[in-house]
């Protein structure tokens, strides 16, 4: 015979049925505001992380301005057996590191060439337009970035005849401030325009090109008459014995250009470089980029400074 049971016990039984989902609900709670708590430690550690290699990084580049500036009052000239030429690996510093280098700019050519007055400059044109062959590229190109160059420096010009504080704030800023936004600008594919990256920059003024950073090809495409084989002869022997002056340069060119060589087109001191700095703190990795601008005397202005 089947005993039901009583009423007290079937009350039992739902309280601890009861007892046993409050608890649930209750670990529950506790594992989320847990794992919400571990989040939050995470995101703030997180921060701190890319705030630390934020500082680090940006120290880095301000000692590079100071490097920079003291290698100007030591010297005349820049060239590649200079101290700050070699790139510093990434050293401990507190719970991190850090590291970088410096870039020098005017050894490539300057997109800014291709035009004066933001009229398109014929001597600019045709320099591009040999560079272009090294690299097995249409040399209806430089035409077409010369006429993006000019047309963007002359909107610059114009914004700075109508206002004086524009004029200011924008001084030795330009409005292109990279290849690939020129190379659009040109209508050009940036991916393609990357070929030509290590051999030309984009720089606020009219450069002339250092003879003991500038590679075969710049050097080629900037002298008329010189021949690739010739430019690599330059090279070579700057390696052990760099050149004292543009006229030092021009002085050891083919006797058959010497005499219709500019010696103002070439300098041996450099007034704009890249600063890169690369910093990691915990899960952090942080790597910048600054445009320098040295003056005589001076700590280098930084132009622009972006995240890579």
């Amino acid at each position: 015979m089947r005993i039901e049971p009583s009423f007290p016990q079937r009350q039992k039984g739902i309280a601890v049925i009861t007892a046993i989902l409050v608890a649930a609900l209750v670990a529950s709670l506790a594992f989320a505001l847990s794992a919400r708590e571990r989040q939050w430690l995470n995101l703030v550690s997180n921060r701190n992380d890319l705030a630390a290699a934020g500082s680090s990084a940006r120290s880095a580049i301000d000692l590079a301005r100071l490097t920079l500036r003291d290698d100007m009052r030591n010297n005349q000239s820049d060239h590649l057996l200079e101290a700050w030429t070699v790139p510093v690996p990434p050293i401990n510093v507190e719970e991190g590191k850090v590291g970088g280098r410096l870039i020098e700019l005017q050894g490539r050519f300057n997109l800014y060439n291709l035009q004066s007055g933001g009229k398109v400059s014929e001597e600019g044109l045709v320099a591009l337009q040999r560079l272009l062959t090294t690299r097995n590229l249409s040399t209806g190109w430089a035409e077409k970035l010369a006429e993006a160059m000019a047309s963007q420096v002359a909107l610059w010009q114009k914004t700075q005849k109508a206002d004086a504080t524009a004029a200011r704030l924008t001084s030795k800023i330009l409005l292109v401030a990279n290849l690939s936004e020129l190379a659009e600008l040109a209508g050009l594919d940036p991916e393609k325009m990357a070929a030509l990256e290590p051999l030309v920059t984009s720089l606020p003024d009219a450069t002339s090109v250092n003879a003991n950073f500038a590679p075969p090809e710049v050097l080629m495409a900037v002298t008329p008459g010189l021949s690739i084989r010739e430019a690599e002869r330059l090279v070579s022997r700057r390696v052990a014995t760099p050149f004292k002056s543009g006229q030092d340069f021009v002085n050891a060119l083919p006797e058959s250009i010497r005499h219709t060589t500019k010696p103002a087109n070439y300098t041996v001191e450099s007034q704009y470089f890249i600063a890169e700095s690369e910093a990691w703190f915990g899960r952090a990795h942080l790597q910048l980029q600054a445009l320098l601008y040295r003056q005589r005397g001076k700590v280098p202005d930084i132009l622009w400074i972006r995240r890579v």
